[in-house]
């Protein structure tokens, strides 16, 4: 009897073990203790922490980019109205506040996008990231009080003809070919037909400055399938014209650093996918 004993005993704590070291699936974001110190630094920091009514997710990157340590709180949705749904009325688009620390000089800049829910702008802007979709993916039940994740940072490339990174949720790269980097944020499924779209943020001094468009050029026609050509300084934009034509626009900087366009073609591929130019035009 005694023998037995001992062996359910054993067996009592090799159980116990087995599952203290349950293996971590680093490929998707994973939730981890609201007691860390990164956590309770960020409640800390919270621009909305005094808001009751209001879901807090504490979020941090499991990789430093360009010398610079990411973490975070965003902001779900939650609707009563569709609590029966699909993820029990919480919606992966979110509203968002994220510090970005230099690890080698010290230097912070936030970067903010919080939704008309919470700002109440009739403009609603939401952050679409790949690591909160992950989220609403992996068996999804909702979130709790202070939940916190680390989120996989996403270094996969577009092409060899984009530096853009197809599903990181941030990035630095020199998009306007000025020799400085830029933040770039990448909106997943928020472009045409589903693509991912970027938008464009100059470092500052005073905090970062979003990239506007002057006259017919918009930093907001860049997607996953825009082409750099760094060494003239100038790429093309995609852009569906119908449900089966497609048009490229081909821009370039001049010496002052504006984007002029230099040519527009209209095209649509064949049964065999082979290109058909329907038009051209070039401009002065």
């Amino acid at each position: 009897m005694m023998y037995f004993r001992k062996l359910i005993f054993v067996l009592a704590i090799v159980l116990f073990a087995s599952s203290c070291t349950k293996q971590i699936d680093t490929t998707k974001p994973y939730k981890v203790s609201s007691n860390a110190s990164w956590v309770q630094e960020l409640k800390q920091r919270n621009p909305l922490k005094d808001s009751a009514n209001i879901t807090c997710v504490y979020f941090c990157y499991d990789t430093i980019v360009n010398d610079y340590k990411a973490s975070g709180i965003f902001y779900p949705i939650y609707q009563e109205e569709y609590k029966n749904d699909i993820w029990g009325g919480w919606s992966y688009e979110s509203g968002v506040y994220m510090i970005f620390h230099n690890v080698q000089t010290g230097k912070e800049f936030v970067f903010s996008k919080m939704g008309k829910w919470i700002s109440g702008d009739d403009y609603c802007e939401y952050f679409l990231s790949k690591n909160i979709m992950d989220i609403f993916s992996n068996s999804f039940k909702g979130f709790g009080k202070d939940d916190a994740y680390v989120f996989k940072y996403h270094n996969e490339k577009v092409c060899s003809e984009n530096p853009l990174l197809l599903e990181a949720d941030f990035q630095f790269a020199d998009v306007d070919f000025d020799g400085e980097d830029e933040l770039v944020i990448c909106n997943h499924g928020g472009g045409p037909r589903g693509c991912n779209s970027f938008d464009f943020y100059d470092i500052t001094a005073d905090g970062l400055v979003k990239k506007k468009s002057v006259n017919e050029f918009s930093w907001f026609a860049f997607d996953e399938y825009t082409k750099f050509d760094t060494i003239n300084k100038s790429f093309i934009w995609h852009a569906s014209e119908s449900y089966c034509q497609w048009g490229e626009y081909i821009y370039q900087a001049d010496e002052n650093g504006d984007f002029k366009c230099l040519c527009h073609l209209s095209y649509f591929n064949d049964e065999d996918n082979n290109r058909l130019i329907v038009d051209t035009t070039y401009y002065n």
